[in-house]
This record gives C-alpha cells, sequence and structure tokens, in this order.
C-alpha cells in the first residue's frame, strides 16, 4: 500500500503574522503539525486550509521567499528586519528591489551583502578561536566547539588528564578575550594539572 502523498496547508490564527505553511498527508494532521509550529492547541487553530501553490516544495528544506511574495505573503528583510511587501518603497517613493537567496529575502542588495559580511566575519572569528585553543593548548582534549554565525560568543569544551567532568572556554565578546571555567568538582583537579604543565 502506497503512502498518501504529502499536500501543503496554510495554518494560522487570527493574529497578524502568526501563519505557516506545513506539510501533511490530510487536513486535520496539518491544522495538528500547524499548531505545533505555532505554540497552539489544536483547537486554537483558528484555520487550516488547502495551500496547492506550495505542493510543489514538499519534502524540501523549505519553500522559496520569491514563492510566498508570489503568493502576496510579506516577509522581513533578513538583515534588517523591514517588512518587504510586493508593493514597498525605499525612502524616496522608489519600489524595491528585492534579493531573494533561497528562503531569505532582502530589501535590497546593500541589506544582502551587510548581512554576508557578518556571516564570514563571524565564521572568521570562529576559526581564528578554534586555531587559538588547538596552537595554545594541544595539552587539551577539546570535545566540543561552538563557533562561527550565528554566534557572538565562541565556545569549546575540553578534558584534560586527571578530571571528572572538565571545562569550557569562551570568548564572551567576541574580541578575543578567552574566559576560562572548570567544573567545580575537577578545580583541584585542574590546579594540580597547570601545575605540573607550568612545572616542566
Amino acid at each position: 500500500m502506497s503512502e498518501k502523498p504529502l499536500k501543503a496547508y496554510h495554518v494560522g490564527e487570527d493574529s497578524d503574522g502568526h501563519q505557516v505553511i506545513v506539510f501533511a498527508t490530510s487536513g486535520s494532521a496539518g491544522r495538528r503539525i500547524g499548531g505545533n509550529e505555532l505554540n497552539l492547541m489544536f483547537e486554537e487553530v483558528n484555520f487550516c486550509r488547502r495551500a496547492p501553490w506550495a505542493d510543489e516544495f514538499a519534502g524540501q528544506p523549505f519553500i522559496p521567499a520569491k514563492a510566498y511574495h508570489a503568493q502576496g505573503w510579506w516577509l522581513s528583510c533578513n538583515n534588517c528586519e523591514n517588512q518587504l511587501y510586493d508593493d514597498a518603497e525605499d525612502d524616496d517613493g522608489n519600489p524595491l528591489v528585492i534579493v531573494y537567496e533561497g528562503q531569505h529575502a532582502y530589501c535590497s542588495q546593500d541589506c544582502k551583502d551587510a548581512r554576508d559580511r557578518e556571516i564570514a566575519d563571524l565564521n572568521a572569528k570562529g576559526d581564528a578561536f578554534k586555531q587559538r585553543l588547538l596552537t595554545e593548548r594541544p595539552d587539551l582534549e577539546f570535545t566540543k566547539f561552538e563557533v562561527g554565525y550565528p554566534r557572538i560568543t565562541q565556545s569549546a569544551t575540553f578534558k584534560f588528564h586527571g578530571c571528572q567532568y572538565g571545562g569550557s572556554v569562551r570568548d564572551q565578546e567576541g574580541d578575543g578575550t578567552l574566559a576560562w571555567y572548570i567544573a567545580k568538582a575537577d578545580h583541584a583537579a585542574w590546579d594540580e594539572y597547570e601545575a605540573g604543565r607550568k612545572a616542566a
């Protein structure tokens, strides 16, 4: 027996902006899935109706921003968060030249470029943070790095010889200042480890 195909459903409440497109095999399933995405109980969903225009995106990671706009949805600029209606204008009354990139939209190429620079900068800071730790502290066993976009705080967890839990290190503000944290149960082991390392 073949599985039912996924269909697109437009689910929402009356509040402006609280609407989603979800994919399901039936209206009741769409209502439940959409309600979950909107943090609503099943009975709190005001409407669930078919959205055939989005059927082609079933199984895809996202619906392109341009497809939403073509259906009259408004979006927010992925950089400055200005609302982007299909007839939006700039401060001088000229139609916005909206730039689409996958699931995101931008009110101008300048806004997109600014976002791209921000992402590149955070990724570069993350790479520098990781490389610095691996270079300065090759003695530690780094178990996890949480670095790069979208994080401002770059962090890593680590273990050391004699530890029970280990510790973490972070660059809280992205300015290169490292703050080291050791699990309370490992303070004595860390002090001993560091004393031995410095004496070697």
